[in-house]
């Protein structure tokens, strides 16, 4: 474990469950919620929420529900959050380009900027969890190109909120289906069930086209290739040509799996294309980008069952000094036991 306070990263499931199992629970129930409560009050444990947090809590169409587990959320987190992907990658990959050069096998975490405050750290952006794109996804047609707000309604919302409401505002959204400001609350499970069905498809042409190893080949060259633009600025500003950093098919593999969270994205992944049985699921993607933060860089992760057996299996759990739980049970036992509490 690591030192200071533990960060424990719960799925979005597991903060319905505390929702459901312990609404209602008073102090010294002995609920998990109280329990998980007093952990945190102890300053023992952060649980801090991420940009998929936000996301899946919006899709909740009763603003009541929503509201219920937002303050569920709040209450435990005080809106602390957990930088996204992208935000980390461009540090690791300098990381990763640096080991290279030095040959040494550190593997430096690049902690700076990971534990932050609200929505706007959880997305990396200072329009929190808006973006602003020239028209919305449809089931018919990919969404727009990006554009440049001007006055942003982010900015409209500041003007009429504090920053406790703009919080609030930012993960419970307000208790009626819309707002003057009209954003789209369901793009996320939109965008999800596109990507699961263009992974379904592209798994069933790789498996038609040749056997598992042409297969694992391909998937590791395409998360090669999403980091290329990361590699490039770095070798630019340490004037390295990239080339001769990665000259073999090895060292494209041993690269990608000394980026933290691709090398848990790329895993995640691959276990999906490996198994052409196993469906694909609209909120795998969610999933993806959310443990690709978790394990590598938070003390306890309490997930689906399913994940959790397929980090374990690949052995995320020992690589990053992760414990990686199922049950919310384990989970409250583990960090008291921790803690000493």
């Amino acid at each position: 474990m690591r030192r200071g306070k533990l960060i424990a990263y719960l799925d979005q499931n597991k903060w319905v469950q505390l929702l459901v199992k312990d609404q209602g629970a008073y102090p010294g129930s002995g609920s998990n919620y109280d329990l998980l409560r007093k952990l945190k009050e102890a300053a023992d444990v952060i649980f801090p929420l991420s940009a998929t947090h936000y996301l899946e809590t919006w899709h909740r169409s009763d603003w009541q529900s929503r509201w219920a587990l937002s303050s569920v959320m709040h209450d435990l987190s005080d809106f602390t959050t957990v930088a996204p992907v992208q935000r980390l990658q461009e540090a690791e990959v300098a990381c990763a380009v640096l080991r290279k050069l030095a040959s040494r096998k550190l593997r430096p975490i690049p902690s700076k900027g990971l534990i932050g405050y609200g929505v706007d750290h959880a997305f990396a952006s200072k329009y929190g969890r808006f973006r602003y794109v020239e028209s919305i996804e449809t089931e018919g047609a990919p969404e727009g190109a990006p554009v440049d707000p001007g006055d942003s309604r982010v900015d409209r919302i500041r003007e009429l909120a504090n920053e406790w409401e703009y919080q609030w505002y930012s993960l419970a959204f307000l208790p009626i289906s819309g707002d003057e400001f009209g954003p789209d609350r369901v793009g996320q499970h939109r965008r999800g069930r596109r990507f699961a069905e263009d992974e379904a498809a592209r798994r069933a042409q790789l498996h038609a086209a040749g056997g598992k190893e042409m297969l694992a080949r391909t998937l590791i060259t395409e998360d090669f290739n999403d980091l290329l633009d990361d590699i490039n600025e770095i070798c630019e500003i340490a004037n390295v040509d990239p080339h001769g950093l990665l000259e073999r098919r090895e060292d494209i593999y041993s690269f990608v799996l000394d980026v933290p969270t691709r090398h848990v994205y790329h895993t995640l992944r691959s276990s999906r294309y490996m198994n052409p049985q196993q469906a694909w699921h609209q909120h795998d993607l969610a999933d993806f980008l959310a443990l690709a933060v978790a394990i590598p860089y938070c003390d306890v992760v309490v997930t689906e069952r399913h994940w959790r057996h397929v980090a374990i299996q690949a052995g995320l759990d020992k690589r990053y000094n992760t414990q990686i739980l199922h049950k919310l049970d384990d989970a409250v036992a583990l960090l008291q036991s921790l803690t000493d509490h």
